[in-house]
């Protein structure tokens, strides 16, 4: 559903990409690497903590899966609020929240409780960053540029992922699982920082806000001269029923909704399946299979290489293309890759590199795509709560991947078998996107 044409959307629209927008643009992207420097510091560490702890492979699927209920949440939850309180007051308390949990998560000792209670407040703040960076960067993006910018902001996630993989091999037997945690989240304090000096509100959220129209005039032509717009005399007319108010998820599920919406939040559920299952166990299955700790970091960071590439290539596809052919065969060639990893079982560790870094690409890229999907599909006064909840309700995908893949491990299915399991919902994914008219 479009938004209602109006003065202030022309302004952004007409103009070129100003460097105030392109930083905007990073400091989402720069702030949805946090999400990835975050799960993959616990992918990593995770069979260090095992051996340390001497905890089973369930358990450790249960902590890998606690940030991912936190993220779950505070998709669903948290994020909605940027509807009604502000992109930019969401993110800065959201960053806060994510920083000194992840430090506090380098001084737990010994307690798998208490380290699955830490890993679901970190992930708290990781939801709502992911869902409204991705929203206030489609706001201040022209039309012609949002699908691109949506997906290069949503790639911080795998770039932040790539980042900290090498880091991680050079800390983890030098310093410890527990620095690389304190490191994570002093480098998100300082992400926060950056975002405090830099993001603005976002101008379509002003519009709807409430107040006095002189206040909002003056709030939003503050922003539109910093990003080189003309300046608005009058506010447009706004429907009463898109006013900010409190986050209606019935608004999602409207007769006309009701089908994409469903659709969007199946298609998130199973590619957050695929995703997390990479993400969180590549590295304790490479070491299962007789590779070493680094072999397998290195595997997880080619991975989100490879998701870096795929991003900014369907990105730069969808500008030029309608959204849904290109994700579909993204998906799709996913699901062909994973199933003949499945059926050769390469024991070459270049092939298992070639391979994983492939999935990366097509998997993460045709993923990525979706949060445009999604903020194409829902209007302004409904976006970060629509975006919140696809995140949110798919994120219980990436909750499931890790415990399902640890109870499978458990019953002694290898690599190999695994990668055929997680093929099925990527098919899926691939099915139902081609369905969806964007």
């Amino acid at each position: 559903m479009a938004d209602q044409n109006n003065i202030i959307r022309e302004r952004i629209d007409s103009g070129p990409m100003t460097r105030a927008q392109i930083i905007i643009v990073a400091l989402g992207f720069i702030l949805n690497c946090v999400d990835g420097i975050d799960v993959v510091s616990m992918s990593v560490a995770a069979p260090v903590l095992s051996e340390s702890w001497q905890i089973s492979s369930v358990e450790v699927g249960y902590i890998l899966s606690a940030a991912l209920v936190g993220m779950c949440i505070g998709a669903m939850f948290l994020a909605p609020l940027a509807d009604q309180y502000g992109r930019r007051k969401i993110v800065l308390y959201s960053a806060l929240l994510t920083g000194f949990s992840m430090i506090a998560t380098g001084f737990v000792d010994r307690s798998v409780e208490m380290m699955i209670l830490i890993r679901a407040i970190s992930g708290l703040g990781i939801g709502a960053i992911f869902a409204s960076a991705a929203t206030f960067g489609g706001e201040f993006t022209p039309e012609r540029f949002k699908n691109f910018t949506v997906t290069i902001i949503v790639s911080g996630y795998p770039f932040g992922a790539a980042v900290v993989g090498p880091i991680a091999a050079y800390i983890l037997p030098a310093y410890g699982w527990q620095t690389l945690f304190i490191c994570a989240g002093i480098a998100t304090l300082f992400i926060c920082f950056l975002a405090f000096l830099l993001l603005p509100e976002s101008v379509q959220y002003l519009e709807r806000s409430k107040g006095e129209a002189s206040e909002k005039i003056a709030a939003i032509n503050k922003v539109l001269v910093r990003i080189s717009r003309e300046p608005i005399d009058q506010l447009p007319e706004i429907d009463k029923t898109t006013e900010i108010k409190a986050a209606d998820v019935k608004s999602l599920i409207g007769p006309d909704l009701i089908k994409t919406t469903l659709k969007l939040w199946a298609i998130f559920f199973t590619g957050y399946l695929g995703i997390y299952f990479i993400i969180s166990w590549v590295p304790s299955l490479f070491v299962n299979s007789g590779w070493t700790m680094s072999q397998g970091i290195y595997a997880l960071t080619l991975s989100n290489v490879g998701a870096v590439f795929g991003t900014t290539c369907i990105g730069l596809i969808t500008t030029r293309f309608k959204q849904a052919v290109p994700i579909g065969i993204f998906f799709g060639l996913t699901a062909m890759l994973m199933i003949y990893f499945t059926v050769s079982e390469p024991t070459e560790l270049m092939m298992l590199y070639i391979l994983i870094f492939l999935i990366g690409v097509f998997l993460n890229g045709a993923f990525s795509a979706m949060f445009a999907v999604a903020a194409r599909t829902y209007q302004t006064s409904i976006r970060s709560t629509g975006i919140g909840w696809c995140a949110g309700l798919g994120r219980t995908g990436a909750i499931v991947a890790p415990i399902l893949a640890g109870y499978l491990v458990a019953q002694n299915f290898d690599m190999y078998a695994l990668f055929a399991v997680f093929a099925v919902p990527v098919i899926i994914a691939a099915a139902l996107i081609v369905t969806i008219k964007v």
